[in-house]
């Protein structure tokens, strides 16, 4: 008499255990391949950074793998917004504005065409307004520029949204800033330093410059001459070029305007020590203004669409104990418009007294600027150009 093999039920158990993960493992691959995208769409700039003012060309590229594509929506939407916002914690006000500096909407297919499978491209044509402000980044604001391609299809898996940043940089040469900044200049300065209202001794500062205006990546070079006459060393001593980033905000509820300031520095030159009652040169001190950073900025209040971020420049000197000196900058994107090379042969010194003097650049609403020297009672204005 023949015996059957009767199963163990652990056995049993097992098998169906072991087919049911692989029948929820096929389960999620099938749902993973179903999901998974057909298209893929990326854009290719002509220039990494557009000036304000040009052209902006560019190419959509469209790889789709799906024959059976019915395009209901494509298009392009190009946008260049400005927003500021902080929060004073003391009062626990909120601030935050808005610009609009850029929209632009570019249909790139008309709806119910069919998208054969492959790789496609579409170009992109767009005029950047000459007033639009560089693209910038910062604790309390920014400025970005953005194309933003949309397809919408027939079906889901054929239907993205991808955004791709852009860098614009304001349009600013040499030839629309006066040319008095364009000349060597010397910028003086004295600090008393007194204990228990007793003289302790002056320390003289001069700065030579060939001029104040520069370009973006270009090197600037100064002489620093510092006059000791105290019994302290004075320790630390560098220069700097510093940009100054102003915000404009309004509450949100009081609708007031407010404006914060933030500075960060680009570029340094370290220069030592100098020992007491000593007299020291510091010839060709280079520093270069990087190719990152955007020109100088202002508020272009009149325009259609004023800037909410102004951003200047100054050349800082600093030593210990507390001494500090700023001369101000301009920073343009590009050098002369028809490419010659500036000639600066007419010196000008920029102001002497014996206080400390303090140096103010006043921006005007025209988009000039002005220079101004404070000394005591003694106040001396450079005229701007106007053209």
């Amino acid at each position: 008499m023949s015996s059957a093999t009767v199963p163990q039920p652990g056995a049993t158990r097992r098998r169906s255990l072991a087919q049911r993960v692989a029948y929820n493992v096929r389960r999620r691959m099938t749902s993973i391949w179903t999901l998974m995208p057909t298209v893929a769409i990326n854009v290719v700039l002509h220039e990494p950074r557009i000036m304000a003012g040009d052209e902006l060309f560019a190419k959509v590229l469209l790889e789709s793998a799906d024959s059976d594509t019915i395009v209901d929506e494509f298009y392009a939407d190009i946008e260049g917004v400005g927003r500021t916002g902080w929060v004073n914690v003391h009062t626990d006000k909120i601030y935050e504005a808005e610009r609009e500096y850029l929209q632009k909407h570019i249909p790139l297919m008309p709806s119910g065409s069919s998208l054969p499978a492959g790789r496609h491209q579409f170009p992109l044509r767009v005029f950047i307004p000459e007033t639009a402000p560089s693209s910038n980044e910062s604790q309390f604001g920014n400025t970005r520029y953005t194309i933003k391609v949309v397809l919408k299809t027939n079906s889901e898996q054929s239907t993205c949204t991808e955004v791709f940043p852009f860098v614009v940089v304001a349009r600013l040469f040499f030839d629309d800033i006066p040319q008095n900044i364009m000349q060597n200049i010397e910028f003086k300065d004295e600090v008393d330093f007194t204990c228990c209202s007793l003289p302790f001794g002056t320390v003289s500062i001069k700065i030579s410059l060939p001029r104040t205006g520069y370009r973006i990546g270009e090197m600037l070079s100064c002489t620093v001459i510092i006059y000791n006459r105290t019994r302290k060393a004075l320790k630390d001593c560098c220069v700097h070029v510093v940009l100054k980033t102003q915000f404009e905000a309004m509450s949100r509820y009081e609708h007031v305007n407010e404006k914060k300031l933030s500075e960060r520095v680009v570029e340094t030159a370290v220069l030592g020590n100098v020992k007491s009652r000593t007299d020291v040169q510091f010839d060709n001190c280079l520093l270069k203004i990087p190719e990152s950073t955007p020109p100088t900025q202002c508020y272009n209040k009149h325009s259609p669409d004023p800037n909410i971020i102004a951003l200047t420049y100054v050349l800082r000197f600093v030593a210990l104990p507390g001494i500090e000196m700023e001369i101000p900058l301009v920073i343009t994107a590009k050098g002369y418009r028809d490419g010659h090379t500036p000639y600066f042969d007419q010196p000008s010194e920029f102001s002497k007294c014996s206080k400390g003097v303090n140096l103010l650049m006043t921006t005007l609403n025209s988009g000039q600027y002005s220079f101004a020297s404070r000394c005591g009672e003694e106040t001396r204005i450079r005229q701007p150009i106007i053209n």
